[in-house]
């Protein structure tokens, strides 16, 4: 098959990218300034509807992930780039791919939820705050076409600077605090890409919890984070001062795939960074 991958140089998307490609499909990146492991790529802004155009009309793509967003503290100093590319981008993505065989895969977040009411579906009413929550919510597709993946994820970065929980553990030394009352459901951006390789096979489309029946804490995850990257050197501290629980709950299940538990996506998580470690020289792994 053949992929488009937009945001392709991220957090998410190198991973979905160098997999995707390594399952031995044709995959073309798309990013603002290039990107090492790719052959063929695009080089611009996403706000480029032009480019973007041009770029779908020429390419023969039989999906379209899109892993573009601007998050958190940045939505908030830039609320207007965060409306279009967190919230109508991919809108704009489905329009310009309607009539076509091309579908479009869109990540969402847990974050479209306030975390006060949990468990939530995919039938739950988005009720979150901040600029990015609310953008990210307005991005979500529902329609007989496309998918919306929503789920938090974690995973390596390229970027020694990325923001992500594993980028800010892997820079730690101990110890250090681990939520006891803040309920997680998620994905490794690893996990995430393998969902998406199965979901381009299947008819499986509007949008899906895509999370594990079981959650965590993020006490938890960071003592898996510990026990598979560090060799179990980090202490982790409970610490009970947050209660928040975004526990996402699936119901549709149109894509067969189904993902592993915690413990076995973080072990495939640091396999992962291992085989791949000319990309993550900022990591030490124990």
């Amino acid at each position: 098959m053949r992929f488009l991958v937009l945001g392709c140089s991220g957090m998410a998307g190198h991973t979905i990218s160098i997999y995707l490609k390594e399952c031995g499909h044709r995959v073309v990146g798309f990013s603002r300034g290039g990107v090492p492991f790719l052959e063929e790529q695009v080089v611009g802004d996403a706000r480029d509807e032009k480019l973007i155009s041009e770029t779908l009309s020429g390419g023969g793509f039989d999906v379209v992930v899109n892993c573009v967003g601007v998050l958190n503290d940045f939505a908030e100093r830039d609320p207007e780039g965060a409306a279009y590319l967190n919230g109508e981008l991919p809108h704009v993505l489905a329009r310009l791919t309607e009539g076509t065989r091309t579908r479009v895969f869109h990540m969402s977040t847990d974050c479209v939820f306030a975390g006060n009411t949990g468990p939530y579906t995919e039938e739950s009413v988005p009720d979150g705050k901040t600029v990015y929550d609310r953008t990210k919510a307005a991005g979500e597709l529902r329609d007989s076409k496309n998918l919306t993946f929503r789920c938090s994820i974690v995973g390596p970065d390229t970027d020694p600077d990325g923001i992500g929980l594993l980028n800010w553990f892997m820079a730690q030394e101990g110890p250090v605090r681990g939520y006891s009352g803040a309920i997680w459901t998620g994905l490794t951006t690893l996990e995430l890409a393998k969902a998406m390789e199965r979901a381009a096979s299947e008819d499986a489309c509007g949008l899906v919890n895509m999370v594990p029946p079981e959650s965590i804490s993020k006490l938890d995850l960071l003592r898996l984070f510990s026990e598979h990257l560090r060799g179990g050197s980090v202490e982790i501290v409970p610490d009970g001062s947050v209660q928040l629980d975004k526990t996402l709950v699936r119901t549709n299940l149109d894509s067969s795939f189904r993902p592993a538990g915690y413990s076995e996506q973080v072990a495939e998580m640091a396999e992962w960074i291992q085989a791949h470690r000319g990309l993550y020289p900022h990591y030490e792994i124990g």
